[in-house]
């Protein structure tokens, strides 16, 4: 999804998601998904490493959701230390529109 338009890539395609504007991907098959992310000039796996296997375990594990004051903040801190602009609070959303799992 790159703004509000979905794009369905198939095997072996490709998808460049611009900087600086909404957009996220998903599986929404049944089958097993690989993808290759590049991010230039920064060391982007810690960022996923402290976004995926510490902010979000506490949140699920916490029942809280990503607008929560607790896991809004160490977003936002986790944002400004890796410059990145990501738009939390549009996850839940997106996720309820198209029926997608947390």
């Amino acid at each position: 999804m790159i703004g509000e338009k979905i794009y369905e890539i198939e095997a072996g395609g490709w998808n460049f998601r611009p900087r600086r504007i909404v957009h996220t991907f998903w599986n929404a098959s049944d089958k097993p998904l690989r993808f290759i992310d590049s991010y230039f000039n920064q060391n982007f796996e810690d960022y996923l490493e402290e976004a995926f296997h510490k902010i979000l375990p506490d949140m699920i594990r916490k029942n809280l959701t990503p607008v929560s004051p607790e896991i809004a903040n160490r977003l936002a801190a986790l944002d400004k230390k890796f410059g990145v602009t990501a738009f939390h609070d549009q996850r839940q959303s997106i996720v309820d529109k198209y029926n997608l799992h947390n």
